[in-house]
């Protein structure tokens, strides 16, 4: 069985404005490993080995609906909202999709966020195939990339960053 392409018809597949903007944004919400803004009701489930420090998906909450565990029983938990550590104060539950939730998270007001958001995509509008990321001069081989950040945008992102996620 072939895997389809990404792009179903490259004939009908435009780089303009709004694939940047996707494009960045993207790129940010998989440097910082969650949505980020705008604050948005979410629901999932997360796995868990049995420990009482769990970190949701996800930051900057601001009203749970539920947490339960697999079966819908309610749990006991402490909740930091901004980082989104939650504890367990009761017997953990364990396995795949251990914990449920339900709740609103994310920043309504990210200035810095989308600036780094239009950043990327003005870096990526504004070069035809992107930036070059290497070179080489006698083997005449470049590489672009239009969506990557730079370390000064990794920077301002860095509060944003759910903890302990590396990219």
């Amino acid at each position: 069985m072939a895997i389809p392409d990404m792009i179903a018809d490259p004939k009908t597949f435009t780089a303009d404005g709004r694939f940047t903007l996707e494009a960045a944004q993207a790129a940010i919400r998989r440097e910082c490993g969650w949505h980020v803004t705008p604050s948005a009701q979410l629901e999932g489930a997360v796995n868990s080995r049995g420990g009482r420090i769990i970190q949701l998906p996800c930051m900057h909450i601001t009203h749970v609906e539920h947490i339960t565990d697999r079966d819908g029983r309610p749990l006991d938990y402490n909740l930091d909202t901004e980082s989104g550590l939650l504890e367990i104060t009761g017997t953990p539950p364990q396995g795949i999709n251990a914990i449920r939730y339900q709740l609103t998270a994310g920043y309504d007001h990210a200035p810095d966020v989308l600036s780094v958001l239009i950043n990327i995509a003005k870096r990526a509008q504004t070069a035809q195939n992107g930036y070059i990321t290497s070179q080489s001069v006698n083997g005449s081989s470049v590489s672009y990339n239009t969506a990557t950040l730079f370390a000064q945008e990794q920077a301002r992102l860095r509060p944003y960053k759910i903890i302990g996620r590396t990219t």
